[in-house]
C-alpha cells in the first residue's frame, strides 16, 4: 500500500478516465475488465523510498500461531490476549483500516502511539469491549494473557475512560442512510471477537455494499 501524495491526483485521474477511457473487455462471465491506470504523471513532491519489511515475521496462517504481530491499532484482539491467530487476524486489520480510509481518522486513534506517545494495550481492549461487548468465554479461556485484562466473567480489570457513544453507528460522519447501514454491516463481518466468525476475503468480495449504488447526499 502506497500513500497518495496529493488527493487532487485522484480527481484528475477520474476526469482523464471520463474524457479518454482506457481499454475494456467483457469477460466470459459478463463482467467488465478494466485496464489499470498506472501513469499519473510526474510526482508533485518527494514521497520517500518504499520499503517492504518484516519478512522475518512471516508465518503460515493455515495453522494456529502465537506471538506479537501487526501494528498496534490494527492488532486483532486474539493477538493481544495471546489466544492464537490465523489468517483471520488480517481480516480484523482490514476492517479497521477500511474504517480509517472512509472516515479519514483512525477508529482506535485514542490508543495510537502517534497520538498518545505510547501504546496503551489495556485501553485498546477497553475500546474494543465498548464496541463489541465483553469477549466470549471461549476467547478468554484460550487467551494466555487474558487474565491480565479481564476477570473470568469478561469484566475489564481497569477503569478505562471510553465514551459511552463509542459505537459504530455514532462514529461514522461521511456517509448516511443505506450507505452507512450497509457499510457497518460490511465491517461488522470483519471486526468480531471470534476469529472463526469473521468473513473470509472471498466472502467479503461478495458483500452487497461493494456493489451498491448510492445517491450523493
Amino acid at each position: 500500500m502506497v500513500k497518495v501524495e496529493d488527493p487532487s491526483i485522484l480527481e484528475e485521474s477520474a476526469k482523464d478516465e471520463y474524457k479518454d477511457p482506457l481499454p475494456q473487455k467483457i469477460g466470459p462471465d459478463g463482467r467488465t475488465i478494466y485496464l489499470s491506470r498506472n501513469n499519473y504523471g510526474p510526482t508533485l513532491k518527494t514521497t520517500g523510498i518504499i520499503t517492504i519489511t518484516d519478512f522475518d515475521l512471516f508465518v503460515n496462517g493455515d495453522r494456529p500461531n502465537n506471538g506479537c504481530i501487526q501494528a498496534e491499532i490494527y492488532r486483532a484482539p486474539e493477538v493481544n490476549l495471546d489466544a492464537w491467530f490465523t489468517y483471520s487476524a488480517d481480516i480484523w486489520s482490514l476492517g479497521v483500516m477500511l474504517w480509517d480510509l472512509l472516515e479519514g481518522k483512525k477508529l482506535f486513534k485514542d490508543v495510537d502511539p502517534l497520538h498518545d506517545q505510547e501504546y496503551n494495550e489495556p485501553n485498546h481492549l477497553a475500546y474494543i469491549t465498548s464496541l463489541l461487548g465483553p469477549p466470549p468465554e471461549d476467547i478468554l479461556a484460550r487467551g494466555r494473557r487474558a487474565g491480565l485484562f479481564y476477570t473470568a466473567d469478561g469484566t475489564l480489570r481497569i477503569e478505562a475512560r471510553v465514551p459511552a457513544t463509542f459505537k459504530f453507528e455514532n462514529l461514522i460522519r461521511n456517509i448516511h442512510g443505506d450507505d452507512k447501514r450497509m457499510f457497518i454491516e460490511f465491517v461488522s463481518k470483519m471486526i468480531k471477537w471470534r476469529p472463526e466468525e469473521r468473513s473470509t476475503a472471498k466472502e467479503l468480495l461478495e458483500d452487497p455494499w461493494l456493489y451498491a449504488d448510492f445517491d450523493d447526499d
